[in-house]
């Protein structure tokens, strides 16, 4: 009995060390498949952080080419304005002067 006792207390210690070392054989699986879904997870939001700072950076650049071509017509039309104004103004002076000479100097 005591030698049965002792092959069944045999027995079970070998059951036990397989199946701590299944286990840690799953445990093992489990840890990779984790570490392989981690790493996956991360890869996928810097990708995506990527595509956002992308579309935000063209979108910037969108709105500034929008905001320059619209300061750029302003001043276009403020030039233009000052250039007829001046104009307007030179041709009137210079009709003055020449009325004044002549009736200065004569015809």
């Amino acid at each position: 009995m005591a030698e049965s006792m002792a092959d069944e207390i045999r027995t079970k210690e070998a059951e036990a060390k397989e199946l701590i070392v299944s286990a840690k054989r799953e445990a093992a699986k489990i840890l990779a498949s984790a570490r392989a879904a981690a790493e996956l997870s991360i890869k996928e939001a810097r990708q995506k952080s990527h595509r956002d700072f992308r579309e935000s950076v063209r979108q910037a650049e969108a709105e500034a080419e929008a905001k320059a071509a619209e300061i750029e017509e302003r001043g276009r039309t403020t030039a233009d304005e000052f250039y007829l104004d001046g104009k307007n103004k030179v041709a009137g002076v210079a009709d003055w002067l020449v009325k004044e000479v002549m009736s200065g100097y004569g015809n």
